[in-house]
Parts: C-alpha cells; sequence; structure tokens
C-alpha cells in the first residue's frame, strides 16, 4: 500500500542519514585520536632533551665595584677579595642549547673600603641560565647568561679613633651573569662574571653620636666553577 511505502521510504531516509552521522561522528573522533598522537609522539621527541641536576664548588674574586656614599668620602679604587661559591643547578640539554636552573651561595668576604671602614659581604642567589653548547655528549663548548635575583648581605664596620659603628644591611634586587666553558657528560668547567647591582652597607648612629652614612657600591663576583652532573 502506499502508506506502507511511504513508511518504509521514512526508514531508508532514518537509516541513512543515522549513518551519515555516525560516520561524521567517527571521523571527529579520528581525528582527535590522530591529534593526540601527533602531541603524544611531539612531546616524547621533545622529553628526549637530556635532563641533569649536580651541585657546582668554585673560586671566587669578589669585586667591590665603584664605591662610594652621599657625602663623598675617598675610598680606594674596586678592591678585591678572594672567596668560594657552592651551589645546586638542574636544567635540560638538546640541541646545542641548554637551559638550567641555578641556586648559589657565596661566602661572606671582608673588604677595606677606606683605611677606617671594613664591610663583610655575602651573597645567595637564583638564576635562570640560558646557553648554547655546541658539540657532543662527549665534550662541548658553553656560551651563554643567565638572570635573576640575588641577596646581599653587606655587614659594615667603621672605627676611626675611638669613634666606632657598627651596622649592616640587605639587598634583594635583580642580578645577571655571563658564562663561559666546556663540558661533558659527567661535569662542567665553567668562568662567570656575576653582577648583582648596587647594594649598601649599615647606616645609623656612630658611638660619638654623629651620623653614618651607608656605604655603596656595585656588587660583582669572577669565578671559576667545578659543576658535577648527576
Amino acid at each position: 500500500t502506499v502508506g506502507k511505502k511511504v513508511l518504509d521510504f521514512k526508514l531508508f531516509i532514518s537509516k541513512f542519514l543515522l549513518e551519515i552521522y555516525y560516520n561524521l561522528i567517527n571521523c571527529f573522533v579520528m581525528k582527535v585520536l590522530i591529534n593526540i598522537i601527533i602531541s603524544v609522539i611531539f612531546i616524547c621527541n621533545f622529553s628526549i632533551a637530556q635532563e641533569y641536576s649536580g651541585f657546582s664548588v668554585g673560586y671566587t674574586k669578589h669585586i667591590a665595584e665603584d664605591p662610594h656614599d652621599s657625602g663623598n668620602t675617598a675610598y680606594f679604587s674596586d678592591p678585591e677579595e678572594n672567596g668560594f661559591v657552592v651551589g645546586y643547578f638542574n636544567g635540560e640539554r638538546s640541541d646545542g642549547a641548554s637551559f638550567e636552573t641555578e641556586y648559589s651561595y657565596y661566602s661572606e668576604v671582608s673588604q677595606k673600603l677606606t683605611s677606617d671602614v671594613t664591610v663583610d659581604v655575602s651573597t645567595f642567589s637564583s638564576m635562570i641560565n640560558f646557553m648554547a653548547t655546541p658539540g657532543d655528549d662527549e665534550y662541548y663548548g658553553i656560551f651563554g647568561g643567565g638572570i635573576g635575583v640575588g641577596y646581599s648581605m653587606v655587614d659594615t664596620n667603621y672605627k676611626s679613633g675611638s669613634t666606632t659603628f657598627n651596622g649592616d644591611e640587605g639587598t634583594f634586587g635583580f642580578a645577571y651573569q655571563l658564562i663561559l666553558g666546556f663540558g661533558s657528560n659527567d661535569y662542567e668547567v665553567v668562568f662567570k662574571r656575576s653582577h648583582f647591582g648596587e647594594v649598601k652597607g649599615g647606616s645609623g648612629k656612630t658611638s660619638a653620636g654623629g651620623n653614618y652614612v651607608a656605604d655603596e657600591f656595585d656588587n660583582v663576583y669572577n669565578s671559576i666553577v667545578f659543576k658535577a652532573k648527576f
């Protein structure tokens, strides 16, 4: 009958549309799966980067660059003093480049700024380093630098005749460094010039009741560092 034929035609159309719908769904799911697989492959390839971490120790030459104060005191010219640095680092190396985070402590050193003023200086730092590392795993060069923050403590000791002053001041600020060296799978040897900005020592009243103006200088370290990698 005509009614039955119409019903059969509607069922045919419904089945046809459902098949198109399921095919579209399957295509969408397949695309999603393909994208997920591609993403996983990309992540896996990216994770091939060699991860490393370790500890470092080094010899430093601390420089109190351009010492001065607001009172125009006569200072010695860029005094230097030897010390050491210890640290921890972790990073990744891939395709001739390295990305690294570094945490360091620069030991306390005593700098004579004038005949009457000595300052004890120590610094903590947290840096992010970016380096070109051309070569293979056995041996490669290191050229780069880093940026971060540093916290420097300056303890001032003043004595002129019977008048004395002692005070300290901490300075937190932006830091940067330049890095040059060489390395392998197990170790790196680098020269670093690290700059922690202008810092200042204590200020206040002297033992005689006068005002002591803070000494200021640029806090700079040249260091040769051995890094053991794990």
